[in-house]
């Protein structure tokens, strides 16, 4: 450092007096400010790890990576014991723990783990290989996914209420479940039947728990800001529901004074939430409601300005009332064009088939939510911005590890 400090002194002047060179002057005192820690910190792991060397089979020297950058330290080595300084350093993969949590950010967060180890380098001085920020990287997101599954108790207050809040209602427990594709290899896809033969992605499980008690200006739920926890998994519909079940339990389901469950209408989805919770109060997403009378009303046969009227009514409708009402109508309406189209009749049965879920009249006066868009948003930003980009190809358990540091991340606002 003194060194940068007596250069910048002795640098030409220019006309202005100021020396050149000024411009970079920050940037080479960080890397040799690094470069200095870097060597005291290996003197005092050094100091500590070779304190009790006596009857050591011999003195060893390790690299560790540090939050400062890479260092060499000296440890006492005794055959058949572990290192005490390694223990004490709480290393992993040769790194402590702040190292450790630049680097997985870096390698969750950023496009790729080429794109994550360039950004470590060039943010935290950290020179790490693309393999072990990869190494590092799913070795946590393993870590998360089993503390997901442990499910700790995570019950939450609340000091400061939401922005948009203006009229308090009961507090309410909700949880939401959607799925998204990432892009998977031939081992992970072989067999798999997709849309069009055999698929070329798995799925990735998403779920979002969140509290609110307060509503907005136009009688919506206003969630608290700190109240949303997430759950991701790759396993089948089964063990989604009984992780859904366990996080649950851990948010408070079992003495929450109201629950919702909200889904886009996947019966899949729809039995895991209601098995994992018979008490909620269940619906179906208000936006997959109007994209099937939308597909309901072109089934019909009208001319394309009667067909968007139609539809605009009866979205109308299913607003202010439910699917109960659309179906009536359109069965007293278009009694004709229904019984002639098998699509139509399809689209019909849809709504039939949940009108107990399609009560958005109902939902809205009583403060309920009547769209699934906080889980659509988490799939987007948990699963399809780091896992779906053009050519990039996962084995499932690696993106599933992925997006649990995601989900890690925005459960626990302290740990971002």
């Amino acid at each position: 450092m003194e060194d940068v400090i007596r250069g910048l002194e002795s640098a030409p002047r220019g006309a202005d007096g100021v020396p050149q060179g000024l411009a970079s002057f920050d940037r080479r005192l960080l890397e040799a400010g690094r470069k200095a820690f870097c060597g005291y910190l290996g003197a005092v792991y050094s100091s500590v790890g070779t304190a009790g060397a006596r009857g050591a089979h011999s003195v060893r020297r390790t690299q560790v990576l540090t939050a400062l950058g890479w260092t060499e330290a000296a440890e006492g080595y005794v055959p058949g014991r572990p290192s005490a300084l390694r223990a004490a350093l709480g290393l992993a993969g040769k790194a402590t723990a702040a190292a450790r949590d630049a680097a997985v950010r870096c390698g969750a967060l950023c496009g790729s783990f080429a794109e994550g180890a360039d950004t470590l380098r060039r943010l935290a001085g950290l020179d790490v290989r693309v393999s072990k920020l990869r190494d590092m990287t799913l070795a946590f997101g393993k870590d998360r996914l089993a503390a997901q599954d442990a499910a700790a108790p995570d019950r939450r207050e609340y000091a400061k209420r939401p922005r948009r809040a203006e009229k308090k209602t009961e507090r309410t427990l909700f949880a939401m479940l959607d799925g998204a594709a990432a892009n998977c290899c031939k081992a992970d896809t072989r067999d798999v039947k997709g849309k069009d033969g055999e698929a070329g992605t798995r799925q990735v499980r998403v779920g979002v728990f969140g509290e609110y008690g307060w509503l907005d200006a136009k009688g919506r739920p206003a969630p608290y800001a700190d109240s949303f926890s997430y759950l991701v998994s790759g396993e089948g519909i089964a063990d989604v529901t009984a992780l859904a079940k366990k996080l649950g339990l851990a948010r408070g389901a079992g003495s929450a004074p109201r629950m919702q469950c909200v889904a886009d209408g996947e019966e899949a989805l729809e039995k895991a939430l209601r098995d994992a919770f018979p008490h909620a109060v269940f619906t179906n997403d208000f936006y997959h409601a109007c994209e099937h009378t939308h597909a309901l009303c072109l089934a019909l046969g009208l001319a394309p300005a009667e067909a968007d009227k139609e539809y605009r009514f009866l979205k109308g409708l299913l607003y202010r009332c439910g699917a109960l009402g659309v179906v009536r109508r359109v069965k007293r309406k278009h009694k004709d064009a229904l019984a002639a189209s098998e699509t139509a009749v399809k689209e019909l049965a849809y709504l039939e088939k949940r009108l107990d879920n399609m009560r958005y009249g109902w939902l809205r006066k009583n403060g309920y939510f009547i769209g699934s868009g906080h889980v659509e948003a988490a799939a987007r930003v948990l699963v399809v911005r780091r896992c779906k980009q053009a050519g990039m190809h996962w084995r499932l358990a690696n993106a599933v590890r992925v997006c649990a540091i995601h989900a890690y991340y925005r459960s626990h606002p302290k740990a971002a």
